[in-house]
């Protein structure tokens, strides 16, 4: 089995605590952000596999579906999908959330949980766990995971370890992205040996799109825009783009980074209405000209350096406007 890399100290004393903690506990509820991602998604299966192999009691559930994208998972169609859940549990394990109300208020943690656990990765957060494996180190909660894993001695079985590399490969945008690290490379391998079949991962989530899926990204293409001395690519979608395409929410995975593709492009600037209310969600990429995670907490948001969205109240134009003043300050 292949080793893992040390851990900083803090990391390392977290991870020990946790695995403690899984061994004495008997029921576990996880959850993550709203709007699950393939690293949420990938992170709560492998947990909640490895929690029902030792006989604990797991509810897994989040406020938004699971997207259709992921749903090739084994055991995704037990993750429920609800505003709020009832009972208390022994630990809540919270993925990817800077706050108590980045789970869309899913489960009340003061009291609901004897314990809290809070996984993040991201350089912005909050230390709002009774334990808090917080490591901007690490590029995924998939790869913080596999320390605990590590830690437990647990020899991962194959759909475990597919579950994680799906969150490893999506929260490094195919390991292209700055949060990639060594160790990223070197948990990727780990999940290779345990039984990942890359070219199945890849196709199902990379090479195939519907065709709703296609003509949404057609529109978003079309509306591209060149702002701030071309440093700026604009991309734009309405509700009246997923109604006539058929298209849904998480048919938009991957329209933000075709922004980056222009030569001239530092940031792409994806905008999105968000039905049933007069908000606009935004996603930015870059390519390290601009600290974008700094910029979306300014506004309200959060993420990485290159990878951040915010959802500001308004119309598109007032959000584009709003963003558009912003990066002209931060690109100077």
């Amino acid at each position: 089995m292949i080793p893992l890399p040390p851990l900083p100290k803090p990391a390392r004393a977290a991870v020990a605590r946790i695995a403690d903690l899984i061994r004495k506990k008997k029921t576990f509820f996880l959850t993550g952000h709203e709007r699950p991602d393939g690293d949420t998604v990938g992170s709560e299966l492998a947990l909640a596999g490895y929690l029902r192999g030792l006989g604990k009691e797991v509810t897994v559930a989040n406020v938004g579906p699971v997207p259709l994208v992921f749903q090739f998972l084994p055991g995704s169609r037990r993750i429920r999908t609800a505003p709020r859940v009832k009972g208390h549990f022994d630990v809540a394990v919270v993925f990817e959330c800077s706050g108590p109300e980045r789970m869309g208020h899913i489960v009340d943690l003061k009291t609901q949980a004897d314990c809290v656990i809070n996984i993040d990765h991201h350089a912005h957060h909050g230390h709002f766990g009774h334990i808090n494996l917080v490591d901007p180190g690490a590029s995924s909660n998939s790869e913080q995971l596999c320390q605990i894993f590590a830690r437990a001695k647990h020899r991962l079985t194959p759909a475990e370890a597919t579950a994680l590399y799906v969150g490893l490969v999506t929260d490094t945008g195919r390991f292209q992205q700055e949060n990639t690290r060594p160790q990223s490379h070197w948990v990727a391998a780990l999940l290779l040996e345990a039984g990942v079949d890359v070219a199945d991962v890849s196709r199902r989530i990379y090479a195939t799109r519907s065709p709703a899926a296609l003509k949404l990204m057609s529109r978003a293409l079309g509306s591209l825009r060149m702002e701030l001395r071309d440093r700026v690519s604009v991309l734009r979608l309405t509700r009246t783009d997923f109604l006539e395409t058929g298209a849904r929410e998480d048919d938009t995975d991957d329209i933000v980074n075709q922004g980056l593709l222009p030569p001239s492009a530092v940031v792409s600037l994806f905008l999105r209405e968000i039905e049933g209310k007069k908000e606009v969600k935004a996603s930015l990429r870059g390519k390290g000209k601009v600290d974008l995670c700094r910029l979306a907490v300014s506004l309200g948001g959060g993420g990485h350096k290159n990878a951040s969205g915010v959802t500001l109240a308004g119309s598109l134009g007032q959000a584009e406007s709003q963003l558009l003043r912003a990066l002209s300050l931060a690109l100077g």
